[in-house]
Formats: structure tokens, sequence, C-alpha cells
């Protein structure tokens, strides 16, 4: 009888934790810029981060299904596509890419797994193969609707602390950008004051990730472990601002896959849908 009920319940708990880290829940957010032409309200925003391929637990044409469903404008991959200290599966990424790219133009940075183990290039190649527009310390213009936006791709870098301050100063920007709407594509969100420290390269709104939700999510606390900010971490999941540029966005998305902790819990992984107003 207490065999019974034991086995019992440790199925309980499997087919939970199964369904918490293979569930994909679609966030939707909207974010308003008052300065942004009309024409460009609407604009669709899908985010997808952390997959860490081929450990991504959800199913891949499940994921592909739910962002196509959404018919976004552009769709952002902010880091960590493969999981660093795995042979890299090549063939399932750019397959990946591809789908992602017949749905929208897409766009993505490296994160810190994409970088390991001598990956950078192959990781390179391979989305850039697949049409995906890498932007390593880069920025482009993106047309929408007679109007259009900069995005701007933060390179991933071995050590943040000793890189060149301010961060963002390597990414180049066009003089006809000026007054524009800036997006930027960035890893990390525990950096988010150092974002906005050069005034020449602030962005309206920014996208990261890395944080996986905080590992384990509890009630009114948020999440117990982040990579970068350590036990209960500032930055896990949603929309933040600095109190000095409240206008200033930054959406941190939970993300999809599991890295070096196997499973998630009360953390269901996402796909953000920003909506531009």
């Amino acid at each position: 009888m207490i065999l019974g009920i034991s086995i019992a319940i440790v199925l309980v708990i499997l087919i939970y934790l199964y369904i918490e880290n293979t569930w994909i829940k679609t966030q939707h957010i909207s974010i308003k810029i008052p300065f942004m032409e009309s024409s460009m309200k609407g604009t669709k925003i899908v985010q997808l981060t952390d997959l860490h391929f081929p450990k991504q637990g959800a199913p891949v044409s499940r994921l592909i299904k739910k962002v196509k469903d959404e018919t976004p404008d552009m769709i952002l991959l902010t880091g960590d596509v493969i999981q660093g200290d795995k042979t890299f599966p090549a063939a399932q990424v750019a397959e990946f890419c591809k789908a992602l790219v017949e749905i929208a133009p897409t766009f993505a940075v490296t994160g810190n797994h994409d970088i390991a183990n001598e990956k950078l290039e192959k990781w390179k190649e391979t989305l850039s193969s697949a049409g995906v527009k890498v932007l390593l310390d880069e920025a482009v213009w993106f047309p929408i609707n007679h109007s259009g936006l900069v995005v701007m791709g933060l390179a991933e870098k071995e050590d943040f602390e000793a890189a060149p301050k301010p961060i963002l100063k390597n990414v180049e920007l066009s003089s006809e950008w000026e007054g524009e709407v800036r997006i930027l594509l960035a890893h990390h969100p525990e950096f988010l004051e150092e974002y906005l420290m050069d005034l020449t390269h602030v962005p309206d709104l920014i996208f990261a990730g890395h944080a996986h939700g905080g590992q384990f999510r509890l009630p009114l606390i948020g999440g117990l472990f982040a990579p970068g900010q350590g036990t209960f971490p500032k930055y896990t999941a949603g929309v933040y601002y600095d109190p000095e540029m409240p206008g200033k966005r930054m959406i941190v998305s939970r993300g999809i896959g599991n890295s070096t902790f196997p499973f998630r819990l009360n953390n269901r992984p996402e796909i953000i849908v920003t909506e531009l107003k």
C-alpha cells in the first residue's frame, strides 16, 4: 500500500515536471513608445531566447507553430541558441532557423553558450546560412510600414567586466537614424544600467534573456537564482526600467530550454510577443 502510494506520488511529480518544462506559454506585452510613427503602431515582435539546443525541452514543431500563429513582423533570438558543452547540433539549428525566417525576418545575438568551446564561427555560419541576420556589436535599419526602427545587437563577451565602456560604444549608428526608435538585443539583463550609460546609443527597448526566469519561481518572491545575478536575482522575467530613465524598458524572457540545471519549477518556458503602441 505504502509502496503504491509512493510510486503514485513520484509519477505525479515526474508528470508535473515534464509538463512544466515543455508546455510553452505565450506571453503578450504592450509597450508604448510616444514618439514612434503612427504607421508602426501594432508592430509585433516575437522574442525567443535560451533554447540551448539540443536541450530545448519543448517540441520544436510546437514552438514554430506558436510563433507562426502570432504573425510577427520580426523575430529576435537573444542568445544561447545552443548548449555550449554539447556537440553543435548544426542540422537541427539550421532547420529551426530556416523555419523562423520563413515566418518573419529574424535577428540574433550571441549568448555565453554560443561562444563556448570555440563554437562561435560554426554558430555564425549556421545561422547566417539559414537567413538569420546576426548582429555582433552591429546595428541595422529595419523598415516597417513606410517607417522603421534601428535594431542593435550586442555581442557576447568573454568578460563583460573587462570589456571597454560604455558597453555599446562599438555598435556603430548611422547619423541618418537620429531620433528613430531603437531596440537592442542583449543576452544579459543584469547590465541594464550599462546599456543606458551612453546617451548617444541609448535603446528605447531592450530584449534580454539569460536568467531562465530564476529557474525556480516562488509566489510573491520570484526567481531563486540566475547566472550573473546569484540568489534572489533582480531581473528574471517581465518588463523592467531604470528609475533614471523610466521611458526606456527592458523585457526579460524566461526562455525555452534548460542549461546546467536540468529542470524548472513554476517557471514554464515562454515565447514573448511584444506589440508596439
